[in-house]
């Protein structure tokens, strides 16, 4: 199965956002000598927007907590952030007015590259969002397989830094479990329990509970899976943050992946053993994507309205810019 992620990413949209102006995707262009190539050094989210289900609002999901993660990666990797929640936004809401259509939902990626400096002496990044559209199909169930590629501890590469090379693990991970036939990789940390998958956290369901890692793990201090927390509370299902070993995923009655792009996606198999499909995981989406169309509201979940269905008319380019 073709990942979500890699469909979108695969295609060419018209525009991008460089420090808050609109430009030709295509022309969107990073120095050879920034730290961004030369050290890897980029720090990104991913921030997701729905339409409801009337489709007549377009909303982003939780964009001030992407900022603020955005925020506290960059300070962790010492790359100062010269633009406020307000300007961030306002990117967002510029983009989605040029690349909006009434059937497909946007992903944003809003991405710093460090572009001028050297060794953390007058460090300087642009901020570069693209987006790309989202089918709003559910995807198929996915097929795992445990990789003999470790993600790194918090000592090696910061687990809570969302930045560009904590995926060079994770890219290896996932082409070597794609050769055996599996969609994605299981991650297992340096002390042999689960951490995460490639691009997604993990949760397995097991007598009424439904229990992920926590980042003390090795895995990303998710966004979505704290949505995923408070849908379950709300649905009255125990949920807990608590390390997980090889053997009791296996062990489990359940398995998804939960990010900003896999929301959670069942998990069909993993190493042979198969998963239920229609148990409290496949209950967990259900309502997650209620709320995501405006279907449930949440005191602990927001939803920004960016734009309605007026905007998609708009012909391409003439998005006001977001300074």
């Amino acid at each position: 199965m073709a990942h979500t992620a890699s469909i979108s990413q695969l295609t060419t949209p018209p525009w991008a956002l460089v420090n808050g102006e609109l430009v030709p995707y295509t022309d969107v262009k990073i120095h050879i000598g920034a730290e961004a190539l030369t050290r890897a050094l980029s720090v990104f989210e991913g921030v997701k927007g729905y339409w409801d289900s009337a489709g007549e609002t377009f909303s982003i999901r939780t964009p001030r907590r992407h900022y603020d993660r955005l925020c506290r990666s960059a300070s962790l990797f010492h790359i100062p952030v010269r633009f406020t929640y307000e300007e961030f936004l306002a990117g967002l809401a510029t983009l989605a007015g040029e690349l909006l259509v009434p059937d497909k939902d946007l992903w944003f990626r809003p991405t710093m590259y460090v572009t001028h400096g050297h060794w953390g002496e007058a460090t300087e990044a642009d901020l570069v969002v693209t987006a790309f559209s989202q089918r709003k199909l559910d995807p198929d169930p996915m097929r795992l397989g445990v990789t003999s590629w470790r993600r790194a501890s918090d000592l090696v590469l910061p687990t809570r830094v969302k930045s560009s090379a904590n995926y060079v693990g994770a890219r290896m991970a996932r082409i070597e479990v794609r050769r055996l036939g599996y969609d994605d990789a299981i991650m297992l940390n340096d002390a042999g329990r689960v951490a995460e998958a490639t691009g997604a956290c993990v949760l397995i369901a097991q007598r009424g509970r439904i229990v992920t890692p926590p980042t003390s793990e090795s895995c990303l201090d998710s966004i979505t899976v704290d949505v995923l927390e408070e849908v379950a509370k709300d649905l009255g299902i125990p949920f807990d943050r608590r390390p997980i070993e090889r053997t009791e995923l296996l062990a489990a009655d359940e398995c998804g992946l939960a990010g900003t792009i896999s929301e959670l996606t069942l998990v069909a198999e993993l190493d042979g053993v198969e998963y239920e499909q229609a148990g409290l995981l496949a209950q967990l989406r259900q309502r997650y994507l209620e709320l995501m169309r405006g279907d449930l509201a949440l005191p602990n979940v927001d939803l920004v309205p960016l734009a309605d269905a007026s905007r998609v008319a708009q012909p391409a380019g003439a998005g006001v810019q977001a300074g």
